[in-house]
C-alpha cells in the first residue's frame, strides 16, 4: 500500500501529490491519500471521478482517508486550473499581489540582537499596512518565527485574520523538527512556494 500525505497543503499541491502517488503505484496497488481540509478533499474526489478511478472515503475527525486503486488503465491526467477551487487569498482588484518572503528569524545581518528587534518591529508595522499582503511565506530559519513562543506570533495571527495567507515550508519544518509547535499557517511544498513567488506583483524580503 502506498500513502500520499497532503496534510497541511492547499491546491494544487494535494492534486500534484495525488497524481504522483497514483503514477508511481503498481497496477492494482492500493493508494491511501490523507487530506485534512474539505476543499482539497472535494478537489481530489472530483479529480479521481473524472479519471474513472474507484475510491472510498473514511473520515477520522478532521482527517479524511481516501482509498483508491490505481489499476492498469490509461495515463492519469491533471489540470490545476480545472480542479483547483481554493481559499488562497487573492489581491483585491486593482491592487498589487504582494508577497512577503521571510527567510530568517532576524532582519538584516550584523548584530543578532538588533536583527531580532528589527524583525519584531517589522511584523508590528506589517499588520498596519493597507492593504494587507496577500501572502507571507516562511522558509529556511524563517519558519521558526511561527513557533508557539515566537515574539511575532500574535502579529502573524492578526495577518491571518485579515485574510493574509500564511505558508510554511514543510521541508524546513521537518529539518528543524518543529512540526508540533506551529499553531498557525499552512504547510507548503516547494511547488506551492515557487508559484506564490512567481505570481506575486511585488515581493518584500526584510
Amino acid at each position: 500500500m502506498k500513502t500520499v500525505d497532503t496534510r497541511g497543503l492547499v491546491c494544487p499541491a494535494p492534486l500534484i501529490k495525488t497524481r504522483q502517488g497514483l503514477t508511481e503505484a503498481s497496477p492494482d496497488e492500493t493508494v491511501q491519500i490523507l487530506i485534512d481540509n474539505p476543499t482539497s478533499l472535494s478537489n481530489v474526489k472530483r479529480y479521481l471521478a473524472d479519471n474513472k478511478l474507484e475510491f472510498a472515503v473514511r473520515e477520522e475527525g478532521d482527517l479524511a482517508i481516501v482509498t483508491v486503486t490505481r489499476g492498469a488503465g490509461g495515463e492519469i491526467s491533471i489540470n490545476e486550473t480545472e480542479y483547483c477551487t481554493t481559499d488562497i487569498p487573492q489581491a483585491p482588484s486593482g491592487s498589487r499581489n504582494t508577497v512577503v518572503a521571510i527567510t530568517s528569524e532576524r532582519m538584516g545581518s550584523g548584530d543578532d540582537e538588533l536583527g531580532t528587534k528589527l524583525m519584531v518591529s517589522f511584523f508590528r508595522t506589517l499588520v498596519l499596512v493597507e492593504p494587507a499582503p496577500a501572502s507571507v511565506v516562511f522558509y529556511n530559519a524563517g519558519v521558526k518565527l511561527a513557533l508557539d513562543d515566537s515574539p511575532v506570533l500574535e502579529h502573524i495571527k492578526e495577518l491571518k485574520e485579515r485574510g493574509t495567507g500564511i505558508y510554511l515550508c514543510s521541508t524546513c519544518i521537518n529539518h528543524f523538527g518543529i512540526k508540533d509547535r506551529l499553531p498557525v499557517g499552512s504547510f507548503s511544498d516547494m511547488y506551492q512556494i515557487l508559484n506564490l513567488l512567481k505570481d506575486a506583483d511585488h515581493i518584500i524580503r526584510p
